[in-house]
């Protein structure tokens, strides 16, 4: 992890998973880079790569630009596996996580590389340059950034930031390694308010059928 930068969004804290994650690469030698209070997050992902591009020009020796998420749990191993990968190829490079549907956070493309969530991104220096010479840029509050990625309709699909990030890196090499995705348990209704809204909605079917008679 000695050549690698660690960039994060967040506006909500970090999960204590991810935190001990952090410690964990940093103390192998990576250096970390927050992005924090965008509430929006296409632009929140556009800031942070911008601020990414600026160290990666001061750090001549960061090779690796690693992208988390603020929800992850990322063993120290399979940061590293990520990361050499995307070194080795010189391209982007993902571990897999799920979602709360219980499926991947991942669709390939018709070319056979990958779109992905950014949970463990990891894209190599030169690409992410080339992409911000690429990319549009645009002002918000005097500052100037780069449009890394967009939301909305795109190829008669419509596509998320993080999807778009990676079409517009040409794809990502998915890694068969598992990182967890922090997520609360899931929240149901009791049987009170399903009972209660069964009988409204018997109640609404059956003046439904009045009003038809």
């Amino acid at each position: 992890m000695k050549k690698t930068l660690i960039v994060i969004s967040s506006n909500r804290g970090w999960a204590r998973e991810l935190e001990q994650s952090l410690e964990a690469m940093q103390s192998a030698g990576a250096i970390l880079l927050e992005e924090y209070g965008s509430p929006c997050v296409c632009f929140a992902r556009c800031r942070a790569l911008s601020m990414a591009c600026e160290t990666l020009r001061s750090f001549a020796d960061r090779d690796v630009v690693l992208m988390v998420d603020d929800d992850m749990q990322i063993p120290l191993a399979t940061a590293q596996l990520v990361v050499d990968e995307a070194r080795e190829r010189g391209e982007a490079c993902s571990a897999i996580y799920a979602t709360q549907s219980r499926t991947i956070a991942a669709e390939q493309r018709k070319d056979g590389r990958w779109m992905t969530g950014c949970g463990t991104l990891a894209i190599p220096r030169h690409m992410l340059l080339e992409l911000e010479q690429r990319s549009p840029s645009f002002e918000m509050r005097g500052k100037a950034y780069t449009a890394f990625t967009s939301t909305g309709a795109r190829n008669g699909r419509w596509m998320g930031e993080d999807f778009t990030l990676c079409d517009n890196l040409g794809g990502v090499h998915l890694l068969p390694a598992a990182v967890g995705h922090v997520k609360p348990v899931p929240l149901w209704p009791d049987d009170e308010t399903l009972a209660r809204i069964g009988l409204r909605i018997a109640e609404s079917q059956t003046n439904k059928r009045g009003d038809q008679q």
